[in-house]
């Protein structure tokens, strides 16, 4: 499979040299801002949002299926436009691990809901060049929470009322990224954490979500390219 990947960056530069490994991959560019792309079967795109509609329009263009692993961007129609065009994966985190980590926190969530003292909430922690907070991450870890707890409808960076879920963001030094869910109550407290020590595990995760996209069509998640391997964990039909 040609690919190509849009970003310079931390996250571009580790799934390139990632690519540059596997047999299976053929670099064709690793583009920043400039550069004009060349047709490829499947693009990754680790850039910054605001680049992401014109990275969605190329790929519309070309008929290149996209993987998209930046965050803090909106397109409102994306799974319109996609629809028996291009294959397109969104995901705010390419480790399997943080996968796992949401559905944890899904049952974490329906624990909290047994009992009204039971607080659950999020902190998560990245370097301080970081752009979006909360994190997507977070706030997909935060999806899952509200999932499995009814009485909490909406995440707040401020102080909660009764019907909110309490997010906590800190941007500083060079952390990869750090995520928690926890739960406090009056005489326990539970946490679920996950700490990326490289790079690596997302651009790993990046070549999955590119392997396992390619050939479909519509919009995906990584949580479907994930299911794969979690469901037999939970007891679930593949």
């Amino acid at each position: 499979m040609r690919i190509g990947i849009f970003g310079r960056g931390r996250l571009g530069s580790a799934i390139a040299q990632a690519a540059r490994e596997a047999e299976d991959l053929d670099l064709a560019w690793v583009l920043g801002r400039e550069g004009a792309p060349t047709r490829v079967d499947l693009a990754i795109d680790a850039s910054a949002a605001d680049a992401v509609p014109g990275h969605l329009q190329w790929a519309l263009e070309t008929g290149a299926d996209l993987v998209i692993g930046t965050t803090g961007w909106e397109i409102p129609d994306l799974e319109a436009r996609c629809r028996d065009r291009i294959a397109v994966l969104t995901a705010p985190n390419f480790s399997l691990a943080v996968a796992l980590m949401a559905r944890l926190s899904q049952v974490l969530g329906r624990f909290a809901a047994l009992d009204g003292d039971l607080d659950p909430y999020i902190l998560e922690h990245h370097h301080n060049r970081k752009a979006d907070a909360p994190s997507g991450t977070a706030r997909r870890l935060a999806e899952a929470v509200l999932e499995g707890c009814p009485r909490k409808t909406e995440w707040t960076l401020g102080t909660p009322a009764p019907h909110q879920l309490s997010v906590a963001v800190i941007r500083a030094g060079a952390e990869f990224g750090s995520h928690l869910v926890g739960l406090d109550g009056p005489a326990e407290t539970l946490h679920i954490a996950h700490q990326a020590r490289s790079r690596a595990v997302f651009a790993q995760g990046a070549l999955r979500a590119a392997r396992w996209v390619r050939g479909r069509k519509g919009l995906h998640t990584f949580d479907a390219c994930a299911r794969e391997t979690l469901d037999p964990l939970f007891g679930a039909r593949p």
